[in-house]
């Protein structure tokens, strides 16, 4: 059937298995629609229940499995342990917004001093500059972190590092070999990152160091010495999926369990301890 699309063009369907397609329909009671998709895909038979029922909880790996991840931590923990003013450095997209407001909203639960800074996307572009972390210094941080940018911000972290302000870039964006003098770069997609999870928007980069920091805070007795709740990253999810879907990067492994998790209300979970 020669099926046309709204300009009036013939849809051209993508080559599938016949075989796959009988296989599908008949081992998990799909349509042949759904099937005839799955094969397109070329979705491996042992992982279609997965990828049609994705679950937080199967997908979730070991946070510090990004390179640099335990030692952001760390250190993230040592400013809160000090008192020290963290600044937050976020990009002007969806994404980039979205990062941002996941570190404010879980530093505002633990009722710590941040500052914000977004750039104007007109008069700054795109990225941190000088003048941009001047002003975030000029307000006492000692600790600046880059969200959805940063990785390959030399002039600006290079600044921050001669007046002794620590920069943590949580970041998705392709690096070059060589990287910026920040104290960390958390990126999956670092020439050197080895955690195949270079399919994360800095949204689900910012999501996995939140998991870990909350662990870190967590095994020290943190919540209960300061007599803080300890924030339920559930309740962070509806911004990850904004960041993915808006970033459009693909709907596979543990972004496809962030936005179905979202989507159908399901929150039973446990993060790794």
């Amino acid at each position: 059937m020669n099926t046309l699309s709204v300009s009036g063009k013939s849809w051209i369907l993508n080559e599938y298995s016949h075989k796959d397609l009988t296989f599908i329909k008949e081992n998990f009671s799909l349509d042949e629609i759904t099937s005839k998709l799955l094969s397109i895909r070329n979705i491996k038979k042992e992982e279609i229940n997965s990828f049609l029922n994705p679950s937080i909880k199967n997908f979730l790996p070991n946070p510090n499995n990004l390179l640099d991840m335990e030692k952001s931590t760390l250190r993230t923990v040592e400013a809160i342990h000090n008192n020290e003013k963290i600044g937050i450095f976020g990009d002007y997209d969806v994404d980039g917004a979205s990062s941002t407001a996941l570190l404010g909203n879980y530093f505002s639960k633990l009722n710590l001093n941040y500052e914000i800074y977004i750039p104007d996307r007109k008069k700054e572009g795109y990225g941190p500059s000088i003048k941009s972390f001047e002003e975030l210094i000029k307000k006492k941080v000692k600790i600046i972190f880059t969200v959805d940018c940063g990785t390959l911000s030399f002039e600006a972290i290079n600044f921050a590092r001669e007046k002794k302000v620590d920069v943590i870039v949580l970041d998705h964006h392709q690096s070059e070999i060589k990287l910026p003098k920040a104290f960390s770069v958390v990126n999956p997609n670092r020439f050197d990152d080895k955690s195949n999870l270079q399919y994360l928007c800095a949204a689900g980069v910012t999501f996995m160091f939140l998991v870990s920091l909350n662990r870190a805070l967590r095994l020290k007795n943190w919540f209960k010495s300061n007599k803080i709740n300890e924030p339920n990253l559930i309740d962070y999810l509806d911004l990850v999926s904004l960041g993915t879907v808006c970033d459009v990067v693909p709907l596979i492994g543990l972004n496809r369990a962030i936005v179905s998790s979202e989507t159908k209300g399901s929150y039973t979970f446990t993060f790794i301890s």
